[in-house]
């Protein structure tokens, strides 16, 4: 017989470094924490989550949607206020821009509108307000899939092929946030431009576009004259425009509408006017 062996002595706790388990943990995280920042640009490029507040605002315009920054690619329709030429002139460094007339885009509009970021269409300066049903039709499935669009004052209220349409809604569906449903004199309001001397004033005070803008002109003695249409808001009104008048009747200014992933922004003035709402316009559409 073979004398028993001794029984192994038991194996001491083994407690591995703090340090180490801590980095085996942050490196399990950061591929989520990479998935949920990616996430989060495309999120914010796309409008699916609401840039509007400072911190995601002023995130999202630091790092760009992948962390660079990039021009937007913007096209100009019509014939805008010199004002307006200016202040793009002097953002050249964050924008490209052309200028295009209408009919140049009649010939396959959905292609020719995907290379753009950002459209502004602007017949301010034209006596011709018409968009073709095909042309704002392929307006539509651009903002549906994520597109900006600026709509200025009485631009595109008239289609060239018929005489019983008067504004937005048979050329451009649901996406224009105003509407052109006020006659005076059996004339639809949206045809009959007016001058108004008095002061624009802020709505919504936590909307990126009018930070820091309670009213214009600034200087509570100081009035200026606005070219207007007494419309009807389909959207989120951001400001107004009262005239100085015994009546103080008032107008909308500028409205928004979110459309899921895209956005229109329709100014009932000329945005030139006010360099500092434009400017900040560009910045929340880029």
């Amino acid at each position: 017989m073979y004398p028993e062996a001794p029984e192994a002595a038991p194996a001491a706790d083994y407690e591995e470094p703090i340090g180490r388990r801590i980095g085996m943990h942050l490196e399990g995280l950061i591929p989520i924490a990479l998935i949920l920042i990616i996430g989060f640009f495309v999120a914010v490029k796309f409008g699916v989550v609401d840039n509007r507040t400072p911190v995601i605002g002023a995130l999202a315009d630091v790092m760009g949607p992948f962390g660079g920054q990039e021009k937007t690619r913007m096209l100009l329709l019509g014939s805008a206020s010199q004002e307006v030429i200016d202040i793009l002139n002097d953002r050249r460094d964050k924008i490209e821009y052309v200028v295009r007339t209408i009919d140049t885009l009649e010939r396959n509009p959905v292609e020719q509108l995907a290379d753009y970021d950002l459209v502004m269409l602007d017949q301010s300066e034209e006596s011709n307000k018409q968009v073709s049903k095909k042309l704002g039709e392929a307006l539509q499935r651009f903002v549906k899939n994520g597109g900006k669009l600026i709509l200025v004052g009485d631009s595109a209220i008239r289609r060239p092929d018929t005489f019983d349409v008067i504004g937005w809604r048979n050329t451009f569906g649901d996406i224009i946030p105003v509407d052109c449903d006020r006659v005076l004199n059996n004339i639809p309001t949206c045809t009959q431009p007016m001058l108004v001397n008095g002061k624009l004033y802020r709505v919504d005070e936590r909307h990126r576009i009018m930070q820091g803008i309670d009213m214009f002109p600034a200087d509570p003695y100081m009035n200026a004259t606005f070219r207007v249409l007494d419309v009807t808001v389909n959207g989120r009104e951001l400001a107004y425009i009262q005239s100085d008048g015994t009546d103080k009747k008032q107008y909308p200014a500028i409205v928004e509408k979110n459309l899921v992933i895209g956005k229109v922004i329709y100014f009932n003035y000329n945005p030139g006017i006010t360099r500092g709402i434009f400017e900040s316009t560009l910045d929340y559409l880029k």
